[in-house]
């Protein structure tokens, strides 16, 4: 059977299909789950669409999304390459695109059940899994278990109401447009470094409303960590800077961390040294200013001892030392 939107997609879009359709998931998560989930795209295609921060225990789900417009005789295939599933938690979304929205029933299943249930078939000596998605849940189908209502597509996927920000705590003060600009430099760096990582892949929010400001994941294991970045503006390098961090989004978790970099403005590059701090440590080491936790930075050290030095490397073995806690 076929569907009364085909017409408005023309041939050859497929890729305007899929990416429509994914930002329909991505949107009906998000409002699902009351901002519980956020999204994290990636900054380069690996084969892992998105990955949802699930903001109730820290988790991070790795998502596929696949679309179709049109069925036949009640079922439409699904393709994907084997070796883009890389964990048995990775989930696979199957939709129906109707037009402008989704279809009332999407196919949600993990790895290890799309490997197990799905057909193979060899494409440019490359292996593809396929699934004939029903259009609804179907009697006997062995794909009905794994259908849901697009209305609980967060529920399936385990999202909760977003955590509440602490009490008694002004909004922080927007920042500077200096800041903002050295603040996005310092971002940029970290995935430059992080770039160069074997077998990774680097993701950022959508929109950027959280602690981690970059995602790093080990495709082969599924071990992700999440980053926040700091960049101190620096008159010169022997100067320093407060690093402030917002209180009220902040979420401590063994899997997040804050990177503290300096740019130095009159030489134009960023400081030899920097700071990788766990996040859960913050609250213990830093001090408060209004609505921010506060840390003293000096790049240059000093020869007073601080409680950051503990977290001090130099910035040519940051990306490593962010490799070994991804194990």
């Amino acid at each position: 059977m076929t569907t009364p939107s085909d017409s408005a997609w023309p041939p050859g879009s497929e890729d305007a299909i899929g990416q429509a359709s994914e930002f329909l998931v991505w949107a009906a998560l998000i409002e699902q789950s009351a901002g519980g989930l956020h999204v994290f795209l990636p900054m380069l295609d690996r084969g892992i669409d998105a990955l949802l921060h699930r903001l109730r225990d820290g988790a991070y789900i790795a998502l596929q999304v696949k679309s179709k417009t049109s069925f036949q005789h009640g079922e439409a295939p699904i393709a994907l390459y084997e070796n883009h599933l890389f964990t048995d938690d990775q989930l696979i979304v199957g939709v129906h695109l109707e037009g402008d929205h989704l279809g009332p029933f999407a196919l949600v299943a993990d790895t290890a059940t799309f490997k197990m249930k799905a057909a193979r078939m060899v494409d440019g000596g490359r292996t593809m899994l396929v699934a004939d998605m029903p259009i609804q849940p179907t009697p006997g189908h062995k794909w009905s278990e794994d259908m849901v209502s697009t209305s609980l597509l967060a529920e399936r996927i385990g999202g909760a109401a977003a955590l509440q920000p602490e009490r008694g705590i002004a909004p922080a003060r927007l920042p500077s447009e200096e800041d903002r600009v050295g603040g996005f430099q310092g971002e940029l760096e970290l995935c430059r470094r992080l770039a160069m990582l074997e077998g990774c892949g680097l993701f950022r929010p959508f929109p950027d409303n959280e602690l981690s400001e970059v995602v790093v994941r080990r495709l082969a294991t599924g071990s992700t960590l999440g980053v926040q970045v700091k960049t101190a503006l620096l008159d010169e390098a022997h100067a320093y800077r407060h690093v402030l961090i917002n209180r009220t989004s902040f979420v401590p978790a063994p899997s997040t961390f804050v990177v503290a970099l300096a740019w130095v403005i009159p030489d134009g590059r960023f400081h030899e040294q920097c700071l990788l701090i766990p996040s859960e440590v913050v609250p213990s080491i830093a001090g408060t200013s209004g609505p921010n936790y506060e840390l003293h930075f000096r790049p240059d050290g000093s020869s007073e001892r601080s409680v950051v030095d503990q977290f001090r490397l130099p910035l040519a073995s940051l990306s490593e030392a962010i490799s070994q806690r991804l194990g």
